[in-house]
């Protein structure tokens, strides 16, 4: 996903940064959507947002286009 080639380090170090910052915008907005207490604690809901959103960024970043 961002191993990159040989010519392409700019390319690989572009893609990992929008990927971490899809992740920190995703786990913000679930935290922020999730309601506070119940099952879930403050650290709980973090982590549980934070490994939500990497899998919805690994999702979407392993999508290949047909051209």
């Amino acid at each position: 996903m961002f191993l990159p080639a040989t010519h392409d380090a700019k390319d690989a170090i572009s893609k990992l940064a929008g990927f971490i910052g899809m992740v920190a915008s995703i786990t913000l907005a679930l935290n922020l959507i999730l309601p506070n207490g119940g099952a879930l604690s403050g650290g709980a809901k973090l982590f549980a947002c934070l490994v939500m959103a990497v899998m919805v960024g690994v999702l979407s970043f392993s999508i290949q286009l047909k051209k």
